[in-house]
């Protein structure tokens, strides 16, 4: 069995193997203790049988001309060799004379009476025997004297009872197991599905989603949940930090930004000769994208900090559309561009969305539209619905579709081959996708016809 480096014996395994043996250990017990319980059930029946047979030799045991006499009870003899086909021996004696029977029957040292005889098991011609013993006092001519009567039984019938019940009783004791390992099994998931159940809720969660888990759980599953929710404090915190960071380092990069912005195009008025103006509209377009870098840092940290505590309010969707493309208009109408609207749904759409999150995606996903279509051209949006989910498509035509690569365009700092001669820093896509992510929706780019990129956002209603 091959396992992970760094890791144990399944915990599940564990519970199941000692559960397992624990099953097989009390089956194994039991079948020993009842075969042990029947055994001495049947020594204690063929003991009252000898008993019986005794009973019924003293009964016809009588004295006659000062001699012992007997009258064998054969039947009783019948019987108990009817049992199990079993052999039937006896000895009739007074002191060392043998009155009637075997003569080389073994005795016992300490005979018992006929209330409660003594009973030994020996080995004899070959075969295991039962053995009862008693001394029965007979007056003969006004003496006394002590008659031993032994009356022994093969144990066939003992053999074959305890094989017929062990027959019985072997399927019980394995059914038995059976069940007690199927138990083993429920217990064992019984035991793991809490952790198997954290561990599922902690993979469905986001990359941004650093959350505290709350879940109800066994008491022994506190301990992890409490230190994983812990180990997600400190993420937050660190998180935390970092974004603090990128946003204060943003707004210290633009302050003097825009001094340099400012001082630059007042030296480019000022300035008489073509160089020196060409190289300030330089130092202006450069401020001008590292600028546009900087409110896209902070952006990004506004939607990893949003993306752990959305604040989700009702937002009338078609009225935020609509405020987004008026925002955008004077950005496109420089380069004649038309956006066209195409709204499938009936009336308005409402819904609990976090609207800084929602507009912070479509305005990147538009405002990247708007760079990379070509002068003179259509931008469609279009609005529809389905049962559990509202779409928005963007479509745009942009030159050189076939050299993108549509999956990494939605890493950071990710560009188009050909977006060289477009400002932007890479982070559009990535913003807006990890926005989209934070609202559970879904963001897909891919080439439509042609020269068309569209980009896909499906947002759930709940």
């Amino acid at each position: 069995m091959h396992r992970k480096p760094g890791t144990t014996f399944s915990i599940k395994k564990r519970l199941i193997l000692l559960l397992g043996c624990v099953a097989i250990g009390i089956s194994g017990a039991s079948y020993v203790l009842i075969n042990s319980v029947v055994s001495q059930t049947v020594v204690a029946t063929q003991d009252r049988l000898l008993s019986a047979a005794i009973a019924s030799i003293v009964d016809n045991l009588y004295s006659e001309d000062g001699e012992v006499s007997l009258d064998l009870p054969y039947d009783t003899f019948s019987l108990l060799g009817a049992i199990g086909e079993d052999q039937v021996f006896y000895k009739i004696s007074e002191k060392n004379t043998v009155i009637t029977g075997y003569v080389d029957l073994p005795k016992i040292a300490n005979p018992g009476n006929v209330l409660n005889p003594s009973f030994k098991q020996f080995q004899y011609r070959g075969k295991a025997i039962r053995l009862a013993a008693v001394n029965y006092p007979l007056i003969i001519n006004g003496q006394t004297k002590v008659i031993t009567i032994l009356v022994a039984q093969t144990m066939n019938f003992q053999d074959i009872t305890l094989q017929k019940i062990s027959k019985n009783f072997i399927p019980i004791v394995i059914i038995f197991t059976l069940t007690l390992v199927l138990l083993a099994l429920g217990a064992a998931n019984l035991i793991t599905n809490p952790l198997n159940e954290f561990a599922t809720k902690v993979q469905r969660r986001g990359p941004n989603d650093l959350r505290k888990i709350i879940q109800v759980v066994p008491e022994e599953v506190i301990p992890l949940v409490e230190a994983f929710n812990d180990l997600l404090k400190k993420l937050r915190g660190t998180l935390r930090q970092t974004e603090t960071f990128i946003a204060e380092a943003a707004h210290h990069i633009r302050t003097p930004l825009a001094v340099v912005k400012s001082e630059s195009e007042l030296a480019l008025r000022k300035s008489r000769t073509p160089e020196n103006r060409e190289h300030l509209r330089q130092i202006i377009r450069s401020v001008d994208q590292t600028n546009r870098s900087a409110t896209q840092l902070l952006d990004h940290a506004m939607v990893l900090y949003r993306a752990e505590r959305p604040d989700k309010t009702g937002v009338m969707i078609n009225n935020c559309m609509a405020g987004l493309l008026k925002q955008l208009a004077p950005a496109a109408a420089l380069k004649d561009i038309l956006i066209k609207v195409n709204d499938e749904t009936t009336g308005e759409i409402f819904m609990e969305v976090d609207r800084n999150l929602f507009e912070t995606a479509i305005r990147n996903l538009l405002d990247n539209a708007v760079k990379y279509s070509p002068v003179e051209k259509q931008i469609c949006v279009n609005y529809s619905v389905t049962k559990h989910h509202y779409k928005i498509e963007i479509k745009n035509e942009r030159i050189g579709v076939k050299s993108l690569n549509f999956r990494g365009l939605l890493k950071r700092f990710k560009r188009g081959s050909n977006a060289a001669e477009v400002p932007g820093s890479g982070l559009g896509l990535s913003i807006a996708n990890e926005a989209i992510m934070a609202l559970k929706g879904d963001l897909k780019i891919f080439q439509s016809r042609g020269n068309t990129i569209c980009a896909t956002v499906s947002l759930p209603f709940s």
